[in-house]
């Protein structure tokens, strides 16, 4: 056993020889400083193909002007000559930076000021066909460190977090987006109890092309429901409807007039603000509440959203030009507020509709429309809503269909009739999701916005 012990003490002095000896060997000294270590990578001036930071003492003179005077009218970011100028004024800043997608470094870069004034600006030459998201990232003296979306360019991505967005093309008159975010609430009046929605309601605007080369003109206003699904959105389970794809080969196809496209986002409050009405027909328990969360919503967007618009943009404001399309219980949205306000929306699109009472064929927001929305429409003697009613066969719109078709019942014996007017189609196969409504909205906006 003591030998055995000597043994491994013997072994172990041995490795730690052999070890040092190693360690010093010249050979594997040498040997390691034939390996040429990686080079550390810039964290900032680094960019994609095409893309190079201008180092110049002054931005272009147009910028300059406008920095200067504020006189120059100029549109911003200011593009010309292949180089593309940033500019942003930040009062109390102790550094702003540019974030956009064309870097591949770690970190923005840093603007410069311009002499005597609180405005900031950096210049890039940019490929002919270049399209980039960007923010500002802001340094205050107060130690606060703020992103900024360009407040001088109010174009931004469709796609979460909606960046601010240049292209190239912006300039020859392509279609935009403005991203709101409107107070949701209406002076005056008080929300139903216990409903506390959050205090901004986000809002995506479309703006067909040329609408900022064609000044005179006005323009239809079209306002979805579940507005983050509208686009081709990562936030959509099925990739969204693509409004604005479709409406750009419908419009540079000529097969419909140009329309601006509100989009407004949900709430955790969806259910109540688009079905409330249904749900109180129903009697379902809380429905007396998720009527009164309905009428808030759909008033706000009368008395709030849409004089700010109307105001905001070039807008066709009669309901011959005013529009709402929705889904599901977004279709319920474009019924309910079509018919209970035909004075304000001329226009409606409900797919896959479900009216909040999906036991009673003839429940519901369908029995609202019966007795009471078709007849006063009648007794005032003004024109129907044109009404597109549609929904799909498999899936949940198997089971939606027959309540589909009882409310193509009640407008059919209020004498809407198939034609320019009133549309009712099921479709075969097509099931509840926004791969198979983003299939139907080429016919849906041609039959809304025809020539």
């Amino acid at each position: 056993m003591k030998e055995l012990s000597q043994l491994f003490i013997s072994l172990v002095i041995a490795s730690l020889v052999l070890s040092a000896c190693q360690s010093q060997d010249p050979f594997v000294s040498a040997s390691r400083s034939l390996v040429v270590p990686e080079a550390a990578q810039p964290r900032s001036g680094v960019y994609a193909l095409g893309y190079t930071r201008v180092d110049e003492d002054a931005p272009p003179k147009a910028v300059v002007d406008y920095l200067a005077a504020g006189e120059a009218l100029i549109r911003f970011p200011y593009h010309a000559d292949g180089k593309l100028t940033f500019a942003v004024k930040v009062e109390n800043a102790i550094t702003v930076s540019l974030w956009m997608s064309a870097q591949q470094g770690d970190e923005p870069d840093q603007m410069k000021r311009y002499p005597g004034t609180d405005w900031y600006w950096i210049t890039y030459t940019v490929p002919s066909a270049a399209t980039l998201q960007y923010h500002y990232n802001v340094k205050t003296a107060q130690d606060e460190r703020l992103t900024l979306r360009d407040p001088l360019n109010r174009a931004v991505s469709a796609t979460a977090p909606y960046e601010s967005l240049w292209s190239a093309e912006l300039d020859k008159g392509a279609s935009r987006f403005e991203y709101l975010e409107v107070p949701y609430e209406i002076p005056g009046r008080e929300k139903p109890a216990g409903y506390a929605p959050p205090v901004l309601r986000k809002v995506l605007v479309y703006l067909p092309p040329a609408y900022d080369m064609s000044r005179g003109e006005a323009y239809s206003v079209l306002y979805m429901q579940d507005g983050q699904n509208a686009w081709d959105s990562s936030t959509a389970n099925y990739g969204g409807w693509k409004t604005d794809r479709v409406l750009k080969d419908l419009i540079g196809s000529g097969r419909v007039h140009p329309a601006i496209v509100v989009s407004i986002f949900n709430s955790s409050y969806r259910s109540e603000e688009y079905a409330g009405a249904g749900f109180a027909a129903a009697g379902r328990p809380g429905g007396a509440r998720a009527a009164e969360i309905a009428a808030y919503y759909r008033d706000w967007v009368i008395m709030v959203l849409k004089p700010l618009i109307d105001t905001t943009y070039r807008t066709l404001r009669d309901r011959d030009h005013t529009g709402v399309i929705g889904s599901s219980y977004g279709g319920t949205v474009a019924i309910y507020w079509s018919l209970s306000r035909p004075n304000v929306f001329g226009l409606a699109a409900a797919l896959s509709y479900a009216p909040g009472d999906e036991q009673n064929l003839d429940g519901g927001m369908t029995s609202l429309c019966r007795d009471q929305y078709l007849p006063a429409i009648a007794a005032q003697k003004i024109a129907y809503p044109r009404i597109w009613l549609d929904c799909g066969q498999s899936g949940i719109d198997k089971t939606l269909a027959p309540f589909v078709s009882a409310l193509d019942g009640v407008l059919r014996d209020a004498h809407y009739e198939a034609g320019p007017d009133y549309h009712f189609e099921l479709f075969p196969g097509a099931d509840h999701n926004e791969a198979a409504w983003y299939r139907r909205l080429p016919a849906i906006l041609e039959f809304l916005l025809h020539l």
